[in-house]
């Protein structure tokens, strides 16, 4: 009989909204088919009342299946991750955010997904873009199969880092996400996989609702583009050498230097999705 143990990894710290959070948690197990058998939630510092009273909630109502680990200090999202990673038991871990929506059915569609595809130890999806108000907006489109992922990472990230799948083997191997970058660290960690050899691929179809904000673009600052930029530099030249891809992220540094509302237009912008094809 195949294993099929799943744990779901989410972090939350106190700017989350309580009707995102439960959102979130009603989409990783009340419109599931298959259901975790493990949820780990990370309360990363302080939280609010009104995000305690939802995670008092979920408690109630998943008892064990929900382990909840709190940080006494916010040590930011990559620390976080890996200390649910440390925790999960699952033979497959699931990512999700606080603020995202997963849609039904995408924990047996991506568990098939490796079943069927055994060479393959990831696996992400498309991504439907929302807003505030949960209006859809963009679809995100990902590379679907490894060697596509190997030529796209080195333009853009080339999966959804909430909606990701993988299998365990990963993590047994030591790697973890690098506490080094406290920001991006999904593009470090997808480097970090494809450079040891394990295959990535993405699902033709949305499985995650990703939610965008203002906040989504104002937060793609110039900090976070010093460490991308790094990110990518390094992670290119392990897994393609010395070579003019480094183009792409000499590019992206540049627009993260660039007004809001730019940033904005460019990336919703037809040439950007053509570039990126």
């Amino acid at each position: 009989m195949i294993e099929r143990s799943l744990s779901v990894i989410m972090s939350v710290y106190h700017k989350e909204k309580p009707e995102y959070l439960d959102l979130a948690m009603n989409s990783i197990w009340t419109v599931q088919s298959l259901k975790p058998t493990q949820i780990i939630l990370i309360e990363d510092g302080e939280l609010t009342d009104e995000l305690n009273a939802v995670i008092k909630k979920w408690k109630q109502a998943l008892q064990n299946v929900l382990l909840i680990h709190k940080n006494k200090t916010n040590v930011g999202l990559t620390k976080s991750l890996n200390i649910g990673i440390n925790n999960a038991t699952g033979q497959y871990i699931a990512r999700m955010d606080s603020d995202d929506v997963s849609m039904p059915g995408r924990f047996i569609k991506q568990i098939e997904y490796l079943e069927n595809n055994t060479d393959y130890s990831l696996v992400g999806s498309l991504a439907q873009e929302i807003d505030e108000n949960g209006n859809y907006t963009n679809i995100r489109t990902y590379p679907l199969t490894d060697k596509e992922v190997q030529d796209y990472i080195c333009k853009a990230c080339p999966l959804q880092h909430a909606g990701v799948m993988m299998k365990r083997e990963i993590f047994d191997s030591g790697i973890r996400y690098n506490e080094d970058y406290r920001l991006t660290q999904d593009l470090a960690l997808w480097f970090t996989i494809l450079n040891a050899g394990y295959k990535i691929g993405n699902i033709n179809e949305c499985l995650i609702q990703f939610r965008i904000t203002q906040n989504s673009f104002v937060s793609r600052d110039k900090s976070k583009g010093l460490h991308e930029f790094k990110i990518y530099i390094k992670g290119i030249r392990k897994l393609k050498g010395v070579t003019w891809r480094y183009v792409y992220p000499l590019s992206r540094l540049v627009m993260r230097y660039m007004p809001t509302d730019i940033i904005k237009a460019i990336y919703d912008s037809p040439l950007r999705k053509k570039i990126l094809k």
